[in-house]
């Protein structure tokens, strides 16, 4: 009466968690988690860094730190948080058109071009 799914670790063969966000993001209706419920790092905000793991969003950090409920507990910190960078550490390479038109590629890469028509 109802089909069992087991999960496969064939690479081949799509699983629920693959299929739905796949059908949905086709409609250009966004990526769609199989498993929406939060994470025990946490419910999503906005600035959310992370991960897909079988359907389910996993929290790694927030870019924005400053409030209680932005900033992940869950896992410990392999680094220390800096002050912000002072203004024009970095510049903006004013350059236009640094890659011009054409092919851009590789040297002993060459480009061929064939035409070809057939009438019946």
């Amino acid at each position: 009466m109802f089909k069992i799914y087991r999960r496969s670790r064939s690479p081949d063969i799509p699983t629920p968690d693959k299929i739905y966000p796949a059908s949905l993001a086709l409609l250009g209706q966004g990526y769609a988690l199989w498993r929406p419920e939060p994470h025990i790092t946490g419910e999503p905000q906005i600035g959310d860094v992370g991960y897909v793991s079988e359907g389910a969003f996993v929290r790694l950090f927030n870019i924005n730190n400053t409030t209680p409920e932005h900033q992940v507990s869950f896992w410990d910190t392999q680094f220390e948080i800096v002050p912000t960078l002072p203004p024009n550490v970095f510049r903006i390479d004013q350059r236009h058109d640094s890659i011009g038109p054409g092919p851009f590629c590789s040297h002993g890469v060459q480009e061929k071009e064939t035409r070809g028509s057939i009438s019946v």
